[in-house]
C-alpha cells in the first residue's frame, strides 16, 4: 500500500503536546467556585445567616411567653422575649448551616465523581444529605431522610429554582 503523502506530512509536522489532566483556571474566581470546601463554607454561612433571620422572625409566631409573662413588668417581658429570640435564632442558624454545608459538599462530591453537571447531582446529593443527617436515628430513618431530601431536591429543580434548564 502506498500511504497518502499529505497525511504523512501532517503527522510528521504536528507539534507534540504533553497531555495535562489539570488545566489552570482561566477565570480568577473559577477555582474558588469549583472547590467543594469553599462551596460548603459559603453555603454554611448563607444557611446560618438565613437561619438566624428565620429564627428571629418565626419566634414570636410560636412563642409561649405571652401566657407566661403577662403578669411581669414590661422590661422583664422584653428581656425574656429577646432571650428566647436569640435562642431560637441560634438553633435555626445552626441547623440550616449544617444542612446547607452537608448538601453543598455532597452535591459537589457527586458532581466530581460522576464527571457531569446535571440535575441528578442535586438529587443524589439530597439523598446523601438526608442519609447523613438521619444517621443517628438508624437505617430506616436514613432511608426516609434520603428519599425526602432527594424528592425535595428534585422538586426544587423541577420548579425551576435549581441552576439547570
Amino acid at each position: 500500500k502506498n500511504p497518502n503523502p499529505e497525511l504523512c506530512a501532517r503527522r510528521l509536522y504536528m507539534p507534540f503536546t504533553f497531555p495535562t489532566p489539570w488545566q489552570p483556571p482561566v477565570e480568577p474566581g473559577q477555582a474558588f467556585r469549583e472547590s467543594c470546601t469553599m462551596q460548603a463554607i459559603v453555603s454554611g454561612v448563607v444557611g446560618g445567616g438565613a437561619g438566624l433571620v428565620l429564627g428571629a422572625v418565626l419566634t414570636p409566631l410560636n412563642s409561649q411567653l405571652q401566657q407566661e409573662t403577662e403578669h411581669l413588668p414590661l422590661r422583664e417581658q422584653m428581656r425574656r422575649g429577646v432571650r428566647e429570640m436569640g435562642s431560637q435564632s441560634r438553633s435555626w442558624g445552626k441547623n440550616l448551616l449544617v444542612i446547607g454545608a452537608v448538601f453543598s459538599v455532597s452535591e459537589c462530591f457527586v458532581e466530581k465523581s460522576r464527571g457531569r453537571s446535571d440535575r441528578w447531582n442535586s438529587i443524589f446529593g439530597g439523598c446523601l444529605t438526608g442519609g447523613v443527617l438521619a444517621a443517628g436515628a438508624g437505617p430506616q430513618a436514613m432511608g426516609v431522610g434520603c428519599a425526602g431530601f432527594a424528592a425535595f431536591s428534585a422538586a426544587i429543580d423541577a420548579l425551576g429554582f435549581g441552576h439547570f434548564d
